[in-house]
């Protein structure tokens, strides 16, 4: 389900000025991805706009602070897109980062499919073909 259908879900299920403030919230957002240097997209999210301060969460103390350098680009760039905004307020809040999955251990392929694919390998004619397939042989036999 993407963000916009889930949004528009919950607005659905929400009382009328929570659902438009929502709304808004996303708009803004949207508006903010397009604004922002591709380095910093997706570490940046909107909290909230009050009395025309817009204020922002980085996920790191380096994405705040080239952000604060480039806040007044940031306003020019918010209102080409619409979004009228007096001033900003950036915070830290490291809870944004991805938390770190460890690795799932993955199975090998099964001895018979390496002995197929082995067999397969003899057969076949030299070229990218048959070059994958030594590739693949190697990595899977020696683990």
């Amino acid at each position: 389900m993407s963000a916009s259908s889930l949004a528009d879900l919950l607005a659905s299920q929400l009382p009328n000025g929570l659902a438009v403030r929502a709304r808004t919230l996303l708009k803004i957002q949207a508006a903010l991805d397009r604004s922002l240097p591709a380095a910093l997209a997706g570490h940046v999210r909107v909290m909230q706009l009050e009395n025309g301060v817009l204020s922002l969460a980085c996920d790191s103390g380096a994405v705040a602070s080239r952000l604060r350098h480039q806040t007044d680009a940031l306003l020019a760039s918010l209102a080409k897109h619409g979004i009228e905004v007096s001033g900003v307020r950036i915070r830290v809040n490291p809870d944004l980062l991805a938390r770190y999955v460890h690795p799932v251990e993955k199975a090998g392929l099964p001895t018979a499919a390496l002995d197929g694919l082995a067999h397969l390998n003899a057969e076949i004619e030299d070229g990218p073909l048959k070059d994958a397939l030594d590739k693949l042989l190697r990595h899977h036999r020696a683990g």
